[in-house]
């Protein structure tokens, strides 16, 4: 087997989980309803500012 195998592996495994969470999180977004997937993206968006701010003081 080559040296870089495990590696390799390490980061299937990690798609495969991120796979299998976005999959869960779109049923609960289903389930839950586009007004909930809307207050979501603002929280987000709301959480990302500051950092945005602090980047373009910065520059």
């Amino acid at each position: 087997m080559p040296c870089g195998w495990p590696p390799q592996g390490l980061a299937d495994v990690g798609v495969a989980v991120a796979g299998a969470t976005g999959g869960l999180a779109s049923g609960m977004v289903v389930a839950a309803g586009y007004p909930v997937l809307a207050l979501a993206g603002g929280a987000f968006a709301l959480a990302a500012l500051p950092a945005v701010i602090a980047t373009a003081r910065t520059r």
